[in-house]
């Protein structure tokens, strides 16, 4: 919302300054300009701007000139929409920092078909159009380049508190989740795990929002003392989310007896009542309030030689959580000074989402089962038919309002466009009389362009929160722009019911050609699983060596994250089934059982690399490095579909007591007596479950790749 808001009082700055200049027309020129390239004006890194908007700008003045030499001639405009359709898709090969550009080259195609369609431009007109239209776009990536300075610290503190939230109810499910597991209402307890899942992978998306903005100014010189607590809070965040999850480990292992039921009830507890510190805190950071800590509960946990190691083992994960939310809350503490390390800073930094634009994510998708490339597909053929349905309805005055909600309704996949075809009916329903009501009211120009900028802020800031909101503020900027464009005297109702029309068949058009040249969920599945294996290996291999101080360490948490990614990916894969054809869904029950495994894997590991590093002091070297090798080797040869290869005993791994701090190594556990039992049987019972869990992934992916071989 934020970001909104600097985009509209850019575009409002903007046309004011160019209206004062050189009068209204060109101030309205520039104001189509600088709104396409505010699509791609998005919340990142202050070094990462420029890789943003200027792509921006060059795809604005290169559409704008295409539109403008071909708009005299029907066949060459059409041309024009379609090369622009099919080359603009392209830019999601680069993922999620690619759509805004795609938008970019689409919202201009829009807009410029829109300028030269009210009257006809001589040659040298069209190049005062085109200097505009690039002077706004420039006008408005400088703006952008300015504002990130200005906001940079606020984004920053604002994505820490998103990360805390999103830890917080992710804590609230999981405690939920917990008393359901105990409690044995297995009636809907394997959609719920799956939801937690799903909640456990998306996190990962925020966290890395908030290491993109955080960990690119670790090695910046001007680093200031709040962004290294916020740096140093964010990793213990990160850490805290493993620790979470391995408390859904052992709940089946539970014994049989009163007291355990009271323990699983102080977890669940517990997981409440620290979720509600984290958002507290996550307040705090909002609002630059200071931390006020709350009591937390009286937790007893049992430690007596008598008690059931597994019940300790639970009471253990608990205080290491309560250890870590004290950390998180130290952070917070303006006293509180972070040890600076330079190694750490490098390290921090390849976590960092790449900003550069290569050519390699290109060169993937151009093959015929690329999901990109059937999407450009079925996309230029559905704009080609609304191209042509525009010119031969009882109303063409805006053949471009057709071939916009086509482009902005079909999405790559078919629940996204059921999705986005409700959201664009009805947010262009309640924007068409929303519109209506300014345009026949709104005597002078001032008042429409504040209400453009305004819309443009709205439409920017609601995109990836609730669509149906940018679909009314987009309603607004189109028919108030075109209104900018050319008055007219006709009732404004009349152009609000033919953008309502467009939208209804624009909208249907999309939806009937997402059975073109589909790309089911099911036939990306034996990539994705095959991609999850290699990254559970990865992770598997760096979380057995996490207590150890090697050269690798940069690629441990790249490893993990890699992990909770594809899980993200094959969570939304498993969502997006659903809305498809029944006979597409035979897979389900395959990815369910492939994401349940995954995450009781990843669990163990997480498990693991807190016992090795927390205690690895008090484990025996000679037991328990050749054990770790040869649970490593079972794992591997599990995940990568090979026989187990022979396991060299007579090297173990020396274990230190030297570890990176974690999004990069441990958190000191708070002090608590030692472990009821023997810590090398324990660690041997959870390699020998890890292993298990392998094996069991192994089975699963191999349901949704036949010719993965299975041990």
């Amino acid at each position: 919302m934020l970001n909104g808001l600097s985009v509209g009082v850019g575009l409002a700055c903007l046309t004011a300054i160019v209206g004062a200049l050189a009068g209204m027309p060109a101030a309205i020129t520039a104001a189509s300009g600088a709104a396409t390239a505010s699509v791609a004006d998005t919340v990142c890194a202050p070094q990462a701007k420029w890789q943003q908007m200027l792509p921006a700008v060059l795809s604005t003045l290169l559409v704008a000139a295409l539109v403008a030499l071909s708009h005299p001639s029907l066949l060459w405009l059409t041309v024009v929409v379609l090369l622009t359709t099919f080359t603009s898709i392209f830019w999601m090969a680069w993922g999620k920092r690619g759509g805004p550009q795609t938008f970019v080259m689409i919202l201009t195609l829009v807009f410029q078909m829109a300028a030269f369609s009210q009257q006809p431009m001589s040659l040298a007109q069209a190049g005062q159009h085109l200097l505009w239209v690039g002077l706004g776009a420039a006008g408005m990536a400088a703006w952008s380049a300015l504002s990130i300075r200005l906001l940079a610290r606020r984004y920053r503190t604002l994505a820490l508190a998103d990360s805390l939230q999103a830890l917080a109810k992710m804590m609230r499910s999981q405690a939920q989740w917990t008393q359901s597991h105990q409690a044995g209402q297995a009636k809907g307890q394997r959609e719920t795990l799956l939801t937690l899942i799903a909640q456990q992978a998306g996190i990962a998306d925020v966290f890395q929002s908030a290491r993109d903005l955080l960990y690119s100014q670790a090695e910046a010189p001007g680093c200031t003392p709040l962004t290294r607590r916020q740096i140093e809070g964010l990793i213990h965040i990160v850490n805290l989310r493993d620790v979470v999850q391995a408390c859904q480990l052992d709940l089946d292992r539970l014994p049989d007896q009163a007291e355990t039921a009271q323990v699983v009830a102080k977890v669940a507890g517990q997981l409440t009542a620290l979720a509600d510190q984290l958002d507290h805190m996550a307040l705090c950071w909002r609002t630059n309030r200071p931390w006020s800590p709350s009591p937390s509960p009286d937790m007893a946990w049992p430690e007596s030689p008598d008690a059931p190691p597994v019940l300790v083992s639970l009471g253990r994960r608990c205080r290491h959580m309560q250890a870590l939310v004290a950390l998180v809350a130290q952070s917070h503490d303006e006293a509180h000074q972070p040890e600076h390390q330079a190694e750490q800073d490098t390290i921090l930094r390849t976590l960092v989402s790449p900003t550069q634009w290569t050519w390699a994510p290109l060169k993937a998708q151009l093959q015929l089962q690329s999901p990109v490339l059937r999407y450009a597909l079925r996309a230029t053929l559905a704009m080609a038919c609304a191209d042509a349905l525009a010119h031969v309805l009882p109303w063409a005055s805006h053949p471009h309002w057709l071939l916009m909600t086509v482009a902005v309704v079909m999405r790559g996949n078919l629940e996204q466009t059921l999705a986005r075809r409700d959201a664009r009916v009805q947010g262009t329903l309640v924007g068409c009389l929303i519109a209506s009501a300014l345009l026949s009211s709104a005597g002078h120009t001032t008042w429409l362009f504040l209400a453009l900028a305004i819309a443009l802020s709205l439409a920017h800031g609601f995109v990836l929160i609730n669509y149906r909101v940018t679909a009314a503020a987009g309603a607004v900027l189109a028919l108030v722009q075109g209104h900018l464009f050319n008055p007219t005297d006709h009732p404004a109702l009349l152009d609000a019911a033919e953008r309502l029309g467009d939208t209804l068949i624009g909208a249907a058009l999309a939806w009937a050609f997402s059975y073109v040249l589909p790309s089911w969920e099911r036939q990306q599945l034996p990539r994705l699983a095959q991609r999850l294996m290699q990254a559970q290996a990865h992770y598997t291999h760096h979380a057995l060596r996490w207590h150890l101080a090697h050269p690798r360490s940069a690629r441990r948490s790249l490893a993990r994250r890699e992990v909770y990614d594809v899980l993200w990916l094959l969570s939304q894969s498993l969502q997006r089934m659903a809305k498809e054809p029944r006979r597409t869904q035979g897979w389900a029950t395959a990815l369910e059982s492939l994401l349940v495994h995954s995450n009781r894997l990843i669990s163990q590991l997480s498990a693991i690399k807190g016992l090795l590093t927390v205690r690895h002091q008090e484990l025996d070297a000679a037991i328990v490095a050749p054990a770790l090798q040869k649970a490593e080797a079972q794992i591997r040869a599990s995940l990568q579909g090979e026989a187990s290869p022979a396991v060299n005993a007579a090297s173990p791994v020396q274990a230190t007591p030297t570890a990176m701090p974690d999004d990069i190594g441990p958190v000191p556990e708070a002090d608590s007596p030692r472990l009821t039992g023997d810590l090398n049987h324990w660690l041997m019972l959870r390699l020998a479950q890890t292993v298990e869990e392998a094996r069991l992934l192994n089975l699963a992916a191999a349901q949704l790749n036949p010719d993965r071989e299975t041990l």
